[in-house]
């Protein structure tokens, strides 16, 4: 999947217009390069990426539980 179809995709999911995706998609990647450009460690690239993705999944409400 390229950055495009991304963009495509969590617009269509979210109802957020193509344009917002973009700008979001680009400011986390602008966040996650900052983050590991300063890491001391560059094998720890992948833990934060990790922790991020765990981040939005638990920002995400339930549809069974309402959590």
């Amino acid at each position: 999947m390229n950055k495009r179809e991304v963009i495509s995709s969590v617009a269509r999911r979210s109802g957020i217009s193509e344009e917002i995706c973009e700008q979001v998609l680009d400011s986390l990647e602008e966040v996650f390069t900052d983050e590991v450009s300063g890491s001391a460690w560059k094998g720890g690239a992948f833990d934060k990426l990790y922790r991020i993705m765990g981040y939005f999944r638990g920002k995400r409400k339930s549809p069974f539980t309402g959590n």
